[in-house]
């Protein structure tokens, strides 16, 4: 395939990406929250919001790192190891600004 071809299937190829990203972000946060949920440490609406919030700020993250190698034209294992260190590299980006924060506990006396 030509570099051409590559490039004009990179929209559809990052937009998957960042959607299949989105579904196992959102997967793994509602495992995680489930059990937050159970042990009373954050409510059902504060579990459906960082849900939320996990499934695209994953997805964004997948379809940046796919995006950015993408338009450099980086292949194989090098473009393997490219998409990671983009992804999270913007995933701890969005979690450092909307990243769920629990509220701090009383300390008991």
């Amino acid at each position: 395939m030509t570099m051409t071809a590559t490039r004009a299937l990179l929209p559809a190829v990052t937009t998957a990406a960042g959607s299949v990203g989105a579904i196992v972000g959102g997967t793994v946060a509602a495992a995680k929250d489930i059990k937050r949920v159970n042990e009373g440490e954050m409510t059902k609406g504060e579990a459906a919001a960082d849900i939320g919030k996990e499934a695209v700020g994953t997805g964004l993250s997948t379809a940046a790192g796919v995006a950015i190698t993408g338009v450099l034209g980086i292949t194989g294992v090098l473009g393997l190891i490219s998409i990671v260190g983009v992804s999270a590299g913007m995933k701890y980006l969005w979690n450092k600004k909307f990243g769920y924060k629990p509220e701090p506990k009383p300390v008991e006396a």
